[in-house]
């Protein structure tokens, strides 16, 4: 029975759509705030002078935060509320990825599967309740390139301006957002060049409307190359070298499991093989052809690229950085399904495949009770009195600053260790930590000999870190240990797995 692919798309894109944003929501209400979206709402509380000085030490770049300072202002900063940024934008991005697969493709089959792979995919779910620039990342990266296919069908100044407008947004929303418009030069370049002329204004505009940011983003690399900004990227050896991280990347976008990376990374290989192998036998003769061939290679010159950089110079953090490319893997996965000799059954297993684990993973973010450090907090907050004090290890008083600020509680004197982390974005370099234990052993000291003068518990939110081993050894020395109250890892990374509660 061959299948009406145009009338089934009338009424299966609505659909998927509606999927994508049930899920989104169904993540916010199983959301909680973390490290690094604590973290985004402390800086986006401050004026915009404030945000960009901070950044001057970080590696960040303003727009996100911008947009979450006037968020919060209208809305407030409950957790909800300031998630809800980051769910809307991917539900916008879902909505972004309809348009540019229509733009791109003819084939009705490859606009479905590859709407069908955006609202299943579970990098965005996740990311959506991850109050971070990554969703803002996607949704701009796919503008980009939709005003970028506009412009280059249609040639009228106005698709070249909004390209241009969206893609300096990208490079305000992070400087890794720049090897999108390196790929779409590329493009330009090679296969557009009868709009060459404005392609290449708009493409000066866009450097141009970069051009105050630089200094700031020269200290940022001075920053990093003094060692200010510790390197918490994970090395290309974890999978592998550079092309199985290149190829890992992929395989993620086209499945939504996590067991057998290994065989998803080689059927990233013939997948990328079989495009080559039908561009070479079409010579790309139809439009879907062209646009799939576009896909592959700015996909190859940006994150691909990003990876080349990354044997350098660490910019490469999969599941991160690699969202600029998303959209460019869900044109190639439904160009690839779509020509298959038993095309109608290919979309159906991965369709299966994908639904099944976006499934697994609903329940996973639903039973899996990420709002344990929340929960904590809240344990605690009737017992705390003025007397007692609280010591926030490492990055702990991101998470603990948000939360005790939203329940209106101010008992009790707070202390960072190390202190300068209090004046420091969110990022702490561990391994100086160990190697300066001499001057951690004489911090701890310090502060022990200040707390011991006073009267009431003593809180400690434990960061399980080696580096701060000194003044654990110097509390329990001191003090009587009450008890420890434990704390059930957030998945995405330890900030404090223990309450460890003594009495003065």
């Amino acid at each position: 029975m061959k299948i009406n692919w145009t009338r089934l798309e009338s009424r299966l894109i609505p659909l998927l759509v509606l999927l994508g944003f049930l899920l989104n929501f169904v993540m916010l209400s199983a959301s909680a705030i973390w490290l690094d979206e604590a973290f985004s709402i402390k800086l986006a509380s401050q004026s915009f002078s404030e945000i960009i000085a901070t950044l001057r030490i970080d590696n960040g770049s303003p727009l996100f935060y911008f947009m979450l300072h006037g968020w919060m202002s209208l809305f407030g900063t409950g957790e909800y509320i300031c998630t809800l940024l980051t769910v809307l934008t991917a539900c916008v991005s879902l909505v972004a990825v309809v348009f540019l697969l229509r733009e791109a493709f003819t084939d009705p089959s490859i606009r479905i599967m590859g709407t069908a792979l955006m609202a299943l995919c579970t990098v965005c779910l996740h990311h959506a309740t991850n109050l971070r620039y990554y969703p803002m990342m996607i949704l701009l990266s796919t503008l980009s390139y939709l005003f970028f296919y506009r412009a280059v069908r249609l040639g009228r100044w106005r698709e070249w301006g909004f390209f241009a407008l969206v893609s300096a947004a990208g490079l305000y929303e992070h400087t890794l957002y720049v090897f999108v418009p390196f790929a779409q030069f590329m493009l330009l370049s090679l296969f557009y060049r009868q709009r060459f002329k404005a392609g290449f204004m708009a493409f000066i505009a866009i450097g141009l409307a970069y051009l105050p940011w630089l200094p700031i983003l020269l200290s940022q690399v001075l920053g990093y190359s003094g060692g200010t900004t510790p390197d918490p990227i994970p090395r290309l050896s974890i999978c592998g070298g550079p092309l199985p991280s290149y190829l890992y990347s992929i395989s993620n976008r086209m499945w939504t499991i996590d067991s057998f990376w290994i065989v998803r990374m080689w059927i990233a290989v013939l997948a990328i093989g079989f495009i080559v192998y039908q561009l070479w036998k079409t010579k790309c003769a139809t439009e879907n052809d062209r646009h799939a061939r576009d896909f592959l290679l700015a996909h190859l010159f940006s994150v691909g690229l990003m990876v080349v950089v990354s044997l350098v110079r660490p910019v490469f953090w999969l599941n991160k950085f690699d969202l600029i490319g998303l959209p460019l893997v869900f044109g190639m996965t439904g160009y690839v399904l779509t020509r298959l000799p038993l095309a109608n059954f290919a979309m159906g297993a991965l369709l299966a495949i994908n639904l099944a684990g976006t499934l697994r993973y609903t329940y996973w973010r639903i039973t899996g009770n990420l709002d344990s450090q929340r929960a904590v907090i809240e344990k605690l907050a009737p017992e705390l009195q003025e007397d007692d004090a609280l010591i926030e290890t490492g990055l702990s008083l991101f998470t603990v600053d948000y939360y005790l600020g939203q329940m209106n509680i101010s008992k009790g004197t707070r202390y960072v260790f190390p202190a300068v982390q209090s004046e420091r974005p969110a990022c702490i370099d561990l391994d100086r930590l160990v190697q300066e234990h001499d001057a951690v052993t004489a911090e701890a000291t310090a502060l022990v000999q200040k707390i011991k003068t006073g009267k009431g518990r003593i809180y400690v939110f434990h960061s399980p870190h080696a580096g701060f081993e000194p003044l654990y050894v110097q509390l329990n020395a001191a003090f009587a240990l009450e008890k420890i109250i434990p704390v059930r890892q957030h998945p995405w990374g330890p900030v404090y797995t223990q309450v460890d509660v003594y009495h003065r």
